[in-house]
């Protein structure tokens, strides 16, 4: 008798260990088991997301104790949507072997989750917080601005909210290089590398200054996570990257100084046609800018001032924009007071005429002297102002 009452507690403890098991995760698999209050013991979904579509994984009821349960064997290190609707849910990314513990309110679990035992959702947390944190911001200037229309001073208030606006733009993508810089190994990177403030890439890879973080990211991407899909999407965008820089270089000396400028024709905000032909006979300088482009924008009072010095010297300036927003370029000409003609196809980068001119950054600058030859590219404003000294007499 005693020895089947051993035997019948040797087989209860088998089995309490084996199910505390399968709740763990092992080298195949992760867990998430999460904790979240006033949950009325609601639905909760599992998503993968990958670098195209998402992929629904698996779903679960809330139980009575606001407790819920997943293990999933994933093929390899991704990005997670967990959620209870399309308006609340939370992105994790998760690695085999991680035991992912979620606590939060059910009615709010994006702004108040907690995550532990998975770094990866950790980081993407913090860089949660802080993109709701500057879309606020952004949010708030929207509703200052939809307050102040129909005041009679609402162009000075447009000018202080664009300032704003591009302070508050500055200061994200300064914390997502820090963040990139900081954990460059990790796929959350991935995630900031990719944001959109609005519909304006933060990162943009035809900008040099730019590339520099998605050739870093991609490098060290490839060295910790080289077969994950994430990795080779990214590399398979800087090696497009790498190939349009080659017929950049082609391009570049297509437009070697001493070389005829290539012609175009653009329209004015009016909608009348101006093309670079019809100023031959005056030196031009093509000036590529937009208004949401924040060193242009600082850099307008010194053109100003370049354009009152030799206006009546038979020189003009060419206005050329990569904005997309036509209210927003003109109400930039007129709150920097640009007297000059100004041309857009409001095609931001993908401007034919910025890719003529094999424009990487902005501002930037083409000088081109009478005959409609260059005579000097991308110059700083001084070195600008001593050369339009030394052509035009």
């Amino acid at each position: 008798m005693k020895k089947q009452h051993v035997f019948i507690l040797s087989l209860i403890l088998i089995f309490f260990i084996s199910a505390c098991n399968s709740k763990k995760a092992d080298d195949k698999s992760f867990v998430i088991h999460g904790k979240l209050t006033d949950s009325k013991q609601d639905s909760i979904f599992l998503n993968e997301l990958s670098s195209k579509d998402m992929i629904p994984l698996d779903s679960t009821v809330i139980n009575a104790d606001g407790e819920f349960y997943f293990k999933v064997q994933p093929k390899e290190t991704g990005f997670y949507q967990l959620g209870l609707s399309n308006n609340n849910f939370i992105t994790l990314l998760i690695e085999k072997g991680e035991n992912v513990e979620i606590e939060g309110n059910a009615t709010l679990l994006k702004s108040t989750y907690l995550v532990k035992g998975s770094k990866g959702s950790e980081l993407i947390r913090d860089l949660s917080i802080r993109i709701q944190e500057a879309f606020t911001q952004v949010d708030s200037l929207g509703k200052i601005y939809e307050k102040s229309k129909g005041e009679p001073d609402i162009l000075k208030v447009k000018e202080s909210l664009d300032s704003a606006y591009l302070k508050i733009f500055d200061t994200h993508k300064n914390y997502l290089k820090s963040f990139i810089d900081e954990n460059t190994s990790s796929l959350a990177s991935v995630i900031a590398i990719y944001q959109r403030f609005g519909r304006e890439s933060i990162f943009n890879t035809q900008t040099k200054e730019d590339v520099v973080y998605f050739e870093k990211l991609d490098k060290a991407l490839m060295l910790a996570y080289p077969e994950n899909q994430h990795t080779k999407d990214l590399h398979e965008k800087i090696a497009e990257y790498r190939k349009i820089e080659e017929e950049r270089k082609l391009a570049e000396n297509k437009l070697a100084v001493g070389l005829q400028a290539p012609d175009f024709t653009l329209e004015t905000p009016d909608g009348k046609s101006v093309s670079l032909s019809s100023l031959k006979g005056k030196v031009v300088l093509i000036d590529f800018w937009a208004s949401w482009c924040s060193p242009c924008r600082q850099l307008n009072p010194e053109m100003v001032k370049l354009y009152k010095k030799f206006k009546d010297k038979n020189f003009t300036i060419l206005g050329v924009s990569l904005d997309r927003d036509k209210a927003s370029w003109e109400k930039a000409i007129k709150i920097d007071k640009l007297t000059w003609t100004h041309v857009s196809d409001l095609k931001y980068w993908d401007s034919p005429v910025a890719k003529l001119y094999n424009v990487q950054s902005i501002p930037y600058s083409v000088l081109i002297n009478k005959e409609g030859k260059i005579v000097a590219k991308g110059l700083e404003v001084d070195s600008l102002r001593l050369k339009m000294e030394e052509i035009i007499k």
